[in-house]
């Protein structure tokens, strides 16, 4: 019997950091996105919030309007001793929402100076879904329907995108280098993109844009090292992560 439970004991200690909520330092750059998106009180959520989240004091934070419902799951997108960015995917019984949570020291003290979502027009998902029920599409017709399912897609799904199609990619990369503008079009269609560029502002850098609308686009970067990249901020490009070596997914607003 008193191996019996030692066993029991043993297999508790095994899983309880499992079991258990996730732990994070007060005042900690996590600590802070945990409590705006997790916790459903965050009374003093007035001393943490700076920039143009301080006209935000008075209403709810992500947490407060969730009170406990959907799954909230975060990881750090930039590091730097005065800022962290982290993206933070909500979970919800039907959808899944993506968030893009900004901070900065200010004061010895880590706060929240905005949150973002990539978040479209409302015609653009009714044209989603309108092209969806049709039984016949042309091939225009089906490459902008891929385009707008991956213009309004969650991050994750993206990413997996981007894995599972990471050959036809590669060989649009490759055309677009060896000016195979036939071949590179072709190819730009069959992934549900809509161009393939540079940007002298920054060398080294390939960009593959899936759409734009106004100010709003998002889609996927080749780049040998991630110093050459853009550098993720509040006004431009709000997120970019790397999905395999190499290779980016942004987005712009």
């Amino acid at each position: 019997m008193k191996k019996f439970l030692l066993n029991i004991f043993c297999l508790i200690l095994l899983f309880a950091p499992k079991i258990l909520p996730q732990q994070y330092p007060v005042g900690s750059p996590e600590w802070l996105v945990d409590k705006f998106f997790n916790k459903s009180s965050f009374p003093e959520k007035a001393n943490y919030f700076s920039g143009e989240m301080l006209s935000e004091i008075n209403g709810p934070t992500i947490g407060e309007e969730l009170n406990g419902k959907g799954e909230i799951f975060f990881h750090q997108l930039k590091a730097t001793n005065d800022e962290n960015v982290f993206a933070v995917e909500v979970k919800l019984k039907d959808e899944t929402l993506d968030f893009y949570c900004y901070l900065i020291m200010q004061q010895n003290k880590w706060k929240v100076i905005a949150i973002r979502r990539f978040l479209l027009p409302n015609f653009a998902y009714t044209v989603r879904d309108s092209l969806s029920n049709l039984k016949s599409l042309s091939s225009n017709d089906s490459s902008f329907y891929l385009s707008l399912k991956l213009f309004t897609m969650a991050d994750a799904d993206l990413k997996n995108y981007l894995t599972t199609s990471l050959n036809k990619f590669q060989e649009l990369v490759s055309s677009f280098n060896n000016n195979m503008k036939d071949k590179a079009d072709k190819l730009l269609g069959s992934i549900g993109c809509n161009a393939i560029y540079t940007d002298k502002k920054y060398p080294g850098c390939i960009f593959i844009q899936i759409l734009k609308f106004d100010t709003l686009e998002s889609g996927f970067i080749q780049a040998a090292d991630a110093v050459l990249l853009p550098e993720i901020s509040v006004e431009d490009y709000v997120y970019i992560e790397e999905v395999t070596a190499g290779w980016f997914i942004y987005h712009v607003m």
